[in-house]
């Protein structure tokens, strides 16, 4: 399936039907960011090519131009034809919440619009997937392994609601009964820019890591493509600090990833679709811990230390997602 930026038009291929077309718009290089845009564009494609459906994914070179096409989208009306709009990055959400209070999204068989966000809009169809309790997990772990005092975390910026979630649940579960230090570094403040700081990866491989590793026994990171430097900087200085997988289970990066936090965003995107191809999509869908939409996985090397304590905790961080849902 190849790439299609905003500029190129799409053409329709024939085993697909014509009925029905799943366009979806991510950030500028979203997908090769190895977690959350690239599970969710697996998730597209396997749904959609199961399904004979057309797919037109929509990388454009700014994010101006992507809420620029977006906005074109979700505004319009197609006779003949089912579409489901996805919004693939929360970079967008601000605007079309902005838009769907206007009055300008449109909710109909050929205009529908999907977001991964936690906002509800009677023209939107939102898929939740909370991190609160995954990473609430997370941190108690972690503030029970031995040596893990300091932790540093990077945020891109502090306005994507699972940034929030995966923060507040992380210092949470770290700081139940434990005392220990958490440093939050919001990278929008050093960059200047909300989206800047997503594709950091030479800057934390160069700049961040060698402080962490004077000053932090672990990083957890929410930043997208950015702990790449951070991995990196593991593999060639081993023992230097903890670093969590994120999205994907990320141990094969390095062996200091004692656990990862995964969300089968894939699998989110593509019972979505499926969904709505059945004409039962939800018009707000929480995707948590439960029911194994997130999950902790310990890499092999640590299960025998920390399997123990991820199972210790895993109901009762279940209670607080749910309470913090609440």
């Amino acid at each position: 399936m190849s790439l299609h930026s905003c500029s190129e038009p799409y053409e329709d291929l024939n085993q697909f039907r014509h009925d029905a077309e799943v366009i979806a718009v991510f950030s500028p290089n979203g997908i090769g960011d190895c977690s959350y845009s690239a599970l969710m564009y697996r998730g597209m494609i396997a749904a959609t090519d199961s399904l004979g459906i057309s797919f037109r994914p929509i990388i454009p070179a700014t994010y101006e131009e992507g809420a620029e096409k977006l906005l074109q989208l979700v505004s319009t009306e197609v006779k003949g034809r089912k579409r489901l709009i996805i919004s693939a990055d929360p970079e967008y959400s601000g605007l079309l919440k902005e838009k769907a209070s206007q009055g300008h999204i449109v909710d109909s068989d050929s205009t529908r619009l999907l977001v991964l966000d936690d906002f509800t809009h009677p023209n939107v169809y939102t898929a939740h997937v909370p991190f609160s309790g995954v990473l609430y997990k997370a941190g108690y772990v972690a503030g029970r392994m031995n040596g893990v005092d300091n932790v540093r975390i990077y945020v891109a910026n502090d306005k994507y609601c699972y940034i929030k979630e995966g923060t507040d649940g992380f210092i949470q579960g770290f700081t139940q009964n434990m005392n220990g230090n958490i440093d939050v570094v919001d990278m929008s403040l050093i960059n200047d820019d909300d989206t800047e700081g997503f594709q950091k990866s030479m800057l934390a491989y160069v700049d961040y890591a060698p402080e962490c590793m004077e000053s932090s026994d672990m990083v957890l990171t929410f930043c997208g493509e950015t702990i790449m430097g951070f991995l990196r900087f593991n593999r060639e200085n081993p023992g230097s600090f903890y670093t969590v997988g994120i999205d994907a289970q990320m141990s094969d990066h390095s062996s200091d990833v004692p656990f990862s936090y995964v969300a089968h965003f894939d699998k989110v995107l593509s019972t979505s679709i499926s969904e709505w191809n059945d004409n039962r999509l939800q018009h707000y869908r929480r995707f948590g811990l439960k029911d194994g939409w997130v999950e902790l996985v310990i890499s092999e090397s640590f299960r025998s230390e920390l399997g123990p304590l991820s199972e210790q905790i895993h109901s009762h961080a279940i209670e607080m997602e749910e309470c913090y849902e609440d």
